[in-house]
């Protein structure tokens, strides 16, 4: 827990809190358990780097990198020990120890001929692919050479040898393969080639009278098959004939088939779920009480279907209302949308509770504010980007939504759209930016100023028609410009010039939306606060 002149700083999130708090104002942590817990999470890590140490250097002595340490020799005659000389720089290297890795276990089997870690239980290397029961037999020295004695084949052993052996395919193999004998039937071919070119004018999905001409066409070119090839055309086009029909009929009856043993599946469902609802529901909830919930969801779901849906629904709520709550106690407490959102579920699935209501009610009001302080630095910050201004808009309004009669957030909110309502925004034609000055002086004091400005973004000249201007008021009225002055608009727009005017409205109502359509850029529209 770090100090400073002015309080002390939360260990969990880093808030900075008043010296007297007992808890954090962010996240709610209790600052001396939360100093006692990082004291004890930093020895407990100290504990464990010991301990990685001793199992590192135990691990090299084994794989033979390091010398076995020496025990000091007792002289016979009483004489001292001499005292153990300077260790010299290549051994000072040899005993440095690695970073502990990320993925680091005590029970990892290093491989002895690429160092990889693997499971004590691996019969490969994952890196290397070395079967470790060849390289045992191989002999292998741990060190990526591999020495023993030499195949079959008269030559040593080599690298390959510890993978997965090869098909052999030396000398003298040759695999079999089986000759096909093609026999000659040119009259066959000859009648099935005129059967197919017959059936192609045969149209089976009409009516009757249809499916008689196709046949009879079928008849006319079957006139010139061979007598002694008749039987074979003849069963040919009975086949294509009644295939259709099959087929048909087979998924009809697959269909049934399956539509049948789902009612029959739904109907035991039903009567186990009836029989044995109380055990069921019991069961259910004493997985969801545990924290068990993909075992509770699977039983749950074993009964989803339409007849019990009204039987399920108090079991299904009670499942959700779990899991919600599960996933708030995972949230950190400074995580104010995500526990609010949560919550609110919550407060759907059992209304009753007002723990929930608290709950909800806590953080939307924390929520709320942290809307409101990130728009307002946003707005205090006055840069000049758009993006910026639209993503102060989109927090506050999130803020009045939860608090609409709020004066504060309202008046953050005006200030906010009328800064917005300056920057350019429309379609890829055209863009419009404007002001509300408010009422007139002198001779306008009873009209609404209201300040414009265009900017050409396509490729092609626009004009500009003041009276394509309209203005939507708060009563519900729109109204066009009062024509009796000068605009300042500058009628004939370039591709990427700029224009402004100002234009009065006789109106004393607060603006709502301000219209600007035009024949070839579009429809643009600018709303107030």
């Amino acid at each position: 827990m770090s100090f400073s002149e002015n309080g002390m700083k939360c260990p969990v999130c880093g808030y900075l809190n008043d010296p007297e708090d007992a808890e954090c104002i962010a996240c709610g942590s209790d600052m001396a358990l939360s100093a006692e817990s990082i004291a004890i999470e930093q020895r407990r890590s100290e504990e464990a780097m010991e301990r990685y140490h001793l199992q590192q250097k135990e691990l090299r002595r084994e794989l033979g990198i390091d010398e076995p340490e020496e025990e000091p020799l007792v002289m016979a005659g009483g004489g001292e020990v001499p005292e153990p000389s300077e260790p010299s720089e290549a051994s000072a290297v040899s005993l440095e120890m690695e970073s502990i890795p990320s993925d680091f276990h005590s029970d990892a089997f290093l491989c002895p001929q690429c160092g990889f870690r693997n499971d004590t239980e691996a019969l490969e290397c994952g890196r290397c692919g070395v079967i470790f029961s060849k390289l045992k037999r191989a002999g292998g020295n741990g060190n990526g050479a591999v020495a023993g004695p030499s195949s079959p084949a008269g030559r040593g052993v080599l690298l390959d040898d510890l993978g997965e052996s090869a098909l052999d395919t030396g000398t003298g193999y040759t695999p079999y393969v089986p000759e096909t004998k093609l026999e000659s039937w040119s009259g066959a071919k000859a009648t099935g080639q005129r059967v197919k070119e017959a059936w192609e004018d045969v149209d089976l999905s009409g009516r009757g009278e249809t499916a008689l001409k196709g046949l009879q066409g079928v008849g006319a070119r079957m006139k010139s098959v061979p007598p002694k090839w008749y039987g074979l055309a003849l069963g040919i086009v009975l086949l294509l004939v009644a295939l259709p029909f099959a087929w048909k009929g087979g998924l009809f009856l697959k269909t049934e088939w399956e539509q049948r043993s789902r009612l029959k599946l739904e109907a035991t469902l039903v009567d186990e779920f009836t029989r044995n609802h109380a055990a069921i529901g019991a069961e259910i909830r004493s997985l969801a009480d545990g924290k068990k919930f993909k075992e509770a969801r699977a039983a749950l779901d074993r009964f989803d279907i339409e007849p019990l849906q009204a039987k399920t629904e108090p079991l299904e709520r009670y499942l959700e209302e779990k899991e919600t709550y599960a996933r708030v106690l995972a949230v950190p407490a400074w995580k104010f949308e995500t526990n609010y959102t949560l919550f609110t579920r919550l407060v759907a699935l059992d209304p009753s509770s007002s723990f929930y209501k608290s709950k909800q009610d806590f953080y939307k009001k924390r929520f709320a504010g942290q809307c409101y302080d990130k728009a307002l630095r946003l707005y205090q910050g006055r840069k000049n980007d758009a993006a910026q201004s639209a993503k102060a808009v989109a927090l506050i309004d999130k803020a009045v939504g939860f608090y609409p009669q709020d004066r504060t957030f309202k008046e953050l909110r005006s200030k906010l759209i009328h800064a917005d309502l300056l920057y350019y925004k429309g379609n890829g034609s055209l863009q419009m930016a404007l002001r509300d000055e408010g009422r007139g002086k002198a001779i306008h004091a009873k009209q609404r100023k209201i300040t414009i400005w265009l900017r050409n973004t396509s490729d092609a000249t626009l004009y500009i028609n003041p009276d394509f201007f309209t203005l939507e008021t708060r009563n519900g009225k729109s109204l066009k410009y009062n024509n009796v002055m000068e605009t300042g608009f500058q009628g004939k727009l370039t591709p990427g010039a700029k224009t402004a005017g100002v234009l009065y409205f006789r109106t004393l109502a607060m603006p709502r939306a301000l219209t600007f359509e035009h024949l070839v850029a579009g429809t643009i529209q600018r709303e107030f606060p």
